[in-house]
């Protein structure tokens, strides 16, 4: 078997860590941070909390008279009279009817695939759901045609695409009938059904995954099989502004192509190319949110860099003022694509900003007041702390401090910051302290 060479891939064995002289693991530390949980890809959290109300949120069925009295209507705040009427119907004695609050992408699921989904349900005039798969926070994974669901929700999901989100009403035939399921279930009851499809392996691809070892599950061939879908519905998120989700579809092709084990220096290579693509992408997906130290740690992931890649990494250094590799990443990016016009323009625009902190640099020593004859130069320093500031304000997320000044002058810094909406922290970095300011929010 053929050794990994990069060390996005690289593992570590169980005699490593019973040998004598133990394991190092090295983190790189110049842009290091943790990761915002919030993005962090796992099979279970999908949705954060605010992202679960806004996909109930029912605007969609409101009339204009509720629409002057509320901004917000719940599921549970409308007729299913009135939510039929915005449905389909699925088969023809319209007793299973659907309205598609997402679309989805690709075809829709095969027979007697196998699902991944969330769902609620809802009876009418009920303000709590009774059944919930977000109550364990788990998707619930199921093979359709097994009748392991009731017959309205198996003809529901047949009817979707990945990734899609849509409502669906459901008569009693189709779901618990006339007799119901005392105490919880009522006789005769209609049933609403929200269904988010994460993802589906066919009928044939659920068979033959299932029956492969451990070994086979993380050979290249079934890995990227699995990426390349991914990586199109991570495209679609992009195209669409859901950028949370496809940072979460990126992470999941990252963790993916962690997991290989190559044979030979050609799976390599494609590997290298596939990794190269995704960090690129994800890199900007973060500096699209304005998370400049996670595009960092993006793109410094790139194995084969490409210009795109650069000027990404040029863009997320200079919103953190690291102005010399921001310009560094820059002229990489231009030496790859010289005719581009954002790169041309970022790099202005990275000279531009270095300048105007240098000369604000020069105010702030040339008016500090480290003796007494010196204190009348206050104003003076008080006013070049506050440009300082303002250049923070505008496109950039933090700018480090000089070093060197009194924690008088650093209280004055301090002030202007508060005074701004800024704050004044402190960071070890290459063993030294550095003193930074920064918006709240980063």
């Amino acid at each position: 078997m053929a050794e990994n060479k990069f060390s996005s891939l690289q593992g570590f064995k169980l005699e490593d860590l019973l040998s004598k002289d133990g394991v190092t693991f090295e983190i790189g530390e110049q842009y290091y941070d943790d990761e915002d949980e919030e993005f962090a890809y796992t099979s279970f959290a999908q949705y954060s909390n605010e992202e679960m109300l806004d996909m109930l949120n029912m605007n969609d069925f409101s009339d204009d008279e509720i629409d002057k009295q509320e901004t917000n209507i719940l599921l549970h705040g409308i007729s299913f009279a009135k939510l039929k009427k915005k449905m389909t119907s699925l088969i023809a004695d319209q007793k299973v009817m659907k309205y598609i609050k997402q679309k989805g992408v690709g075809e829709v699921i095969p027979n007697n695939a196998q699902v991944t989904v969330h769902y609620v349900g809802y009876f009418e005039d009920n303000d709590e759901p009774f059944d919930s798969s977000y109550v364990t926070g788990r998707p619930r994974t199921l093979r359709l045609g097994q009748d392991l669901i009731i017959p309205g929700l198996e003809i529901a999901i047949a009817s979707m695409c990945k990734h899609e989100i849509a409502v669906f009403w459901m008569h009693p035939d189709y779901a618990y009938k006339a007799m119901g399921c005392l105490p919880r279930i009522p006789p005769n009851a209609e049933v609403i059904f929200i269904v988010h499809l994460f993802d589906f392996i066919d009928n044939g691809s659920a068979d033959t995954y299932y029956n492969l070892s451990l070994e086979e599950k993380q050979s290249f061939p079934n890995v990227v099989e699995s990426v390349k879908h991914m990586l199109v519905t991570a495209k679609d998120h992009f195209a669409k502004q859901r950028i949370k989700q496809a940072i979460r579809e990126y992470k999941k092709v990252v963790d993916f192509l962690d997991m290989v084990k190559l044979k030979d220096d050609i799976e390599e290579e494609k590997i290298k190319k596939l990794l190269s693509r995704t960090c690129t992408n994800l890199g900007i997906c973060y500096n699209k949110l304005n998370m400049p130290r996670n595009a960092c740690l993006a793109c410094n992931r790139v194995p084969i860099p490409t210009a795109k890649t650069h000027y990404n990494f040029g863009k997320a250094l200079l919103s953190i003022a690291e102005y010399d590799e921001a310009m560094n990443e820059l002229q990489k990016a231009h030496k790859l694509d010289l005719h581009n016009q954002c790169i041309k323009k970022a790099i202005q625009q990275t000279n531009m900003k270095q300048r105007e902190y240098l000369e604000i640099e020069k105010r702030l020593w040339k008016n500090c007041f480290k003796s007494e004859e010196n204190k009348t130069k206050l104003t003076e320093f008080r006013k070049a702390a506050r440009d300082l500031c303002d250049s923070v304000q505008n496109n950039i997320v933090r700018q480090p401090l000089p070093e060197g000044f009194t924690e008088e002058e650093l209280e004055i810094i301090r002030e202007e910051a508060a005074t701004s909406g800024l704050n004044i922290v402190r960071h070890i970095r290459y063993g030294k302290e550095i003193v930074y300011i920064q918006k709240n929010n980063a």
